[in-house]
């Protein structure tokens, strides 16, 4: 999803760019949209497993794409990434060809933040044989950020 923003110049000084809920149309502030994301985050029961079809983790990706990405730290953006990427996977993944299998074009995945670029084949280099089983895309982009120092 391309973000949208509408200029308000004659605001000089207070918000100069909003977000569109894609729904409605609506224009969101950024401090509106950390707010909602925060209070949908909060909602989630911390399940073991997690599936594509919890309209929690849809609604927290929905309000997600509003913000942007320029404000992000690049950490944050690899993680939203990967577990987008994972979104349509079952968990628990039990075994690192299973997880590499489970991303959308396999170990060719890319995340990419400007010049940073990484395949879900070079992340996977980073788990090791005790990560498994994982039970989350929130554990696997855990993993993959921490380790990747970034």
């Amino acid at each position: 999803m391309t973000l949208k923003y509408i200029s308000l110049p004659f605001l000089d000084g207070m918000v100069t760019k909003m977000s569109k809920w894609k729904y409605t149309g609506k224009d969101v502030t950024p401090e509106k949209i950390d707010e909602s994301l925060k209070a949908v985050k909060s909602a989630c029961f911390g399940c073991d497993t997690h599936s594509a079809d919890c309209s929690i983790a849809q609604a927290a990706g929905d309000i997600a794409e509003m913000m942007d990405e320029k404000n992000i730290p690049v950490k944050d953006q690899i993680h939203a990434q990967i577990t987008g990427a994972l979104a349509g996977a079952t968990f628990p993944i039990a075994t690192p060809d299973a997880l590499i299998a489970a991303f959308p074009d396999g170990a060719n995945t890319t995340c990419c933040v400007g010049d940073l670029k990484m395949t879900a084949g070079e992340a996977g280099k980073l788990l090791n044989p005790s990560d498994f089983p994982l039970k989350s895309a929130k554990d696997v982009a855990d993993i993959i950020v921490s380790r990747a120092g970034l």
